[in-house]
């Protein structure tokens, strides 16, 4: 062949090529200009398309804009089959090699099971049993675990021990799995989603509480009012002295609720300026007097209660409220009560100069005492002063906030106590569910026969979220919980098997991971 010939065989392929990819314009144009203005002519198409194009033309039954609509139909279908797909050559790295040893067969049955249930805090039961061995699921899996991590980000980090290098790799090709991850903490702190951030200072707080702080401070510029509060909320943790001149400082913030919420952490912090002011207040309020008594041949001691009248305007935008709200508690003695509730109770000691146990007793001593003293046990709770906790807990007020500083066989005979009373259960089911370890074989049967009669109230969700909580042993005495009325009897028994296969998986996680 000539290059003349050869030049003219390409000129025409180039011709068809181009006829190709302008054929759909064509179509484009006249859908645009209306039939009535343009008609599609079969040289406009491509040659493959000729024939049938001149079958749609030719029929006399069918209108111009059905035959348009047919000759579209049919281009597009030609414009779809003759259309290849991107291709891009992707060379994958190769995951690396494992480092630690896959859980047994039994462990993964126990996994998969929990996933079907759909039960996070089984889940993270599990997690936790197998980041405790030092073990990774098996391969098949961590796709699935994954993208559970992507919905609850709570469990993200126990997810990526989990997963084991192969989940790290896995993690780099998409975004939403990018948790799993082997960064370092202070690498992940400045790096990470809002999620990790808190979940890394949250585990920084426990250990090292100073430099939690300074990883806040050295990002606090760069931090919106949302995400400034949030980090706050997880200062609580082991809030002390170190901390002040920080939240002192965030009184110029902007935002109203960074300030709000640097307050509230002044005030769990016994030396910061807010509670010194408080206890100045007090010192003035509050003090020991001599009475006669039996016909002034002897005296006793009591508690004399008045506000000073000069009380600073700063004490009530710190939260302290001015007005009581109850008819049987005076302005005064709900201000007092609120200042009592935010003092150390060691105060009491130094200031009335006498032992804890005779502090309760002055109070105790006159009705005004009285009605304040609950206030001193809120605020044994609030600073944590556990040798506190012990003058109240045999009283009949409940003190919420003093159950977590009192040992877990007392704690648990306390909660019991007013589990039993309608108008606490509700507080203490709240308190009950916040415990770290299982729940004594007492405790689950009393809760279990409280729930029993208020089924509506304790459904499946409720278990099914605190199953880590419920002792194994405890579906050995779930007959025993079942109401004698005859309508919750059912709606019991029902709940009793959830029970019982949410207390299977737990007891099928146990064994699996102690073979």
């Amino acid at each position: 062949m000539s290059l003349l010939g050869f030049g003219r065989g390409m000129n025409i392929r180039l011709y068809n090529f181009l006829n190709c990819m302008h054929f759909w314009d064509t179509i484009i144009n006249t859908a645009m200009m209306g039939t009535d203005k343009k008609q599609i002519g079969v040289a406009e198409l491509p040659g493959g398309l000729a024939g049938a194009a001149a079958l749609v033309n030719e029929n006399i039954e069918k209108g111009k804009e059905e035959k348009f609509l047919q000759l579209a139909s049919l281009a597009f279908n030609y414009r779809q089959c003759g259309e290849l797909p991107v291709q891009k050559e992707v060379i994958l790295p190769v995951a690396p090699p494992e480092e630690k040893e896959y859980c047994n067969a039994t462990a993964t049955r126990a996994l998969n099971d929990i996933i079907s249930e759909a039960s996070v805090p089984l889940l993270n039961f599990w997690l936790r049993h197998c980041y405790e061995k030092q073990q990774i699921i098996q391969p098949e899996t961590v796709p699935v675990l994954l993208a559970l991590g992507a919905q609850h980000k709570q469990l993200q980090l126990l997810i990526a021990a989990c997963c084991g290098k192969r989940g790290e790799w896995l993690g780099s090709f998409n975004p939403a799995w990018n948790f799993s991850t082997t960064q370092p903490a202070e690498e992940l702190w400045q790096t990470g989603t809002f999620d990790q951030r808190k979940e890394i200072l949250r585990q920084l707080r426990k250990t090292d509480p100073s430099k939690a702080r300074i990883w806040v401070q050295q990002t606090w510029a760069q931090e919106d009012a949302n995400t400034k509060t949030g980090l706050l909320e997880l200062l609580a943790e082991n809030a002390n002295n170190d901390d002040i001149p920080f939240l002192e400082s965030l009184s110029a913030d902007k935002s109203k609720k960074v300030k709000e919420e640097a307050v509230k952490l002044l005030k769990q912090i016994p030396g910061s300026a807010i509670i010194r002011q408080y206890q100045e207040i007090l010192r003035q309020a509050v003090n020991v007097k001599k009475e006669k008594a039996l016909l002034g041949m002897t005296s006793k001691t009591v508690l004399q209660f008045h506000l000073p009248a000069d009380i600073p305007e700063t004490i009530f935008k710190s939260g302290i409220e001015k007005l009581s709200g109850q008819k049987n508690i005076s302005d005064e003695t709900f201000i007092l009560y609120q200042l009592i509730g935010y003092t150390p109770p060691p105060f009491w000691e130094e200031h009335l100069d006498c032992s804890a146990s005779e502090v309760v007793m002055l109070f105790k001593k006159s009705e005004d005492g009285r009605q304040l003293l609950p206030a001193i046990g809120l605020a044994a709770g609030r600073f944590k002063i556990t040798e506190w906790a012990t003058y109240f807990i045999d009283e009949n007020s409940f003190y919420g906030d003093l159950v977590f500083l009192l040992p877990k066989k007392e704690r648990e005979r306390y909660l019991l106590k007013f589990l039993g009373i309608d108008s606490t259960a509700a507080t203490v089911i709240q308190l009950i569910v916040q415990e770290k370890e299982e729940w004594g074989i007492e405790l689950a049967k009393t809760l279990f026969r409280y729930i029993a009669k208020n089924p509506y109230q304790y459904n499946r969700s409720f278990f099914n979220q605190h199953i880590h909580l419920i002792p194994v042993l405890v579906v050995t005495e779930l007959e025993k919980c079942t109401p004698a009325e005859e309508n919750l009897r059912t709606m019991w028994m029902n709940t009793s098997q959830y029970i019982s296969k949410l207390v299977a998986l737990k007891i099928q996680t146990i064994k699996a991971f102690n073979a």
